[in-house]
């Protein structure tokens, strides 16, 4: 139901199977299941004087092409898609392993791939005016920040982004990160430096992420840089972000 184009149904008032791969008769040139495509078997139109008997077909054969199957075939059944010999039993593209053969992995790091970069578009789609009074915001804040704020010593000065980080308890708190760290690295961060349950490793668990305080997330992608999300404006040096659980 899913392929309705796909293959044919036998010609065979009795069958009707449908095939994926049908096979042509060469006589009446109409399409039959493996089970009814010798002339014989389907009582075959043409001229009967015409059609060969069982003894006189010809002994040429044709061996299966995939390794260590033996098995031979009266009629040449080649793939579509490689060109190759196959039996009955092989002829499918996922039995013979056809180096033709799209693999759905490869979709699959498309399909992320493709995912992704959509998540980034939409992740920078801000008015204008909301833009420039969230970094202006930012900007007064983040003197307080640079002050008050918590985070690894040993970060270089022009390396750090500081945010107001509104925790699960209710309680503010400022933080510091890398711009190298990627957001999954900041969240376990900043749990840690708030002294968060983090459940983020645990599958069925709720899960930490950051949020703007308009309730928008910031990234569903914990792979992303900082420096990413700065450059594209998604997030600001000194902003307030909400820490929260969601469940997965």
């Amino acid at each position: 139901m899913e392929f309705p184009s796909l293959g044919k149904r036998c010609s065979m008032d009795v069958c009707q199977q449908l095939d994926i791969l049908p096979i042509c008769c060469h006589f009446c040139r109409q399409s039959f299941c493996k089970t009814h495509f010798q002339p014989f078997d389907h009582l075959c139109s043409s001229n009967q004087d015409s059609l060969p008997k069982p003894s006189d077909i010809p002994h040429e054969m044709h061996v299966c092409s995939l390794p260590h199957c033996s098995t031979k075939e009266l009629i040449n059944m080649p793939c579509p898609f490689c060109d190759l010999h196959f039996c009955l039993h092989h002829r499918h593209q996922v039995e013979h392993n056809c180096s033709k053969l799209e693999k759905p992995v490869e979709k699959m790091v498309q399909t992320a791939e493709l995912v992704r970069q959509i998540q980034m578009r939409n992740a920078g789609k801000k008015s204008c005016r909301g833009m420039k009074s969230d970094k202006l915001s930012a900007k007064v804040q983040l003197m307080k920040l640079k002050q008050n704020s918590i985070g690894v010593s040993e970060l270089p000065a022009e390396e750090r982004v500081h945010f107001l980080v509104q925790t699960p308890l209710q309680a503010n708190m400022g933080v510091f990160v890398s711009t190298l760290w990627s957001v999954g690295k900041c969240i376990d961060y900043i749990a840690c430096a708030c002294k968060i349950t983090n459940f983020n490793n645990i599958t069925g668990k709720p899960h930490l992420n950051l949020f703007t305080s308009s309730g928008d997330c910031l990234s569903e992608n914990m792979d992303f840089t900082i420096t990413e999300m700065v450059d594209r404006e998604i997030v600001f040096n000194g902003q307030t972000v909400i820490l929260k659980y969601i469940d997965q």
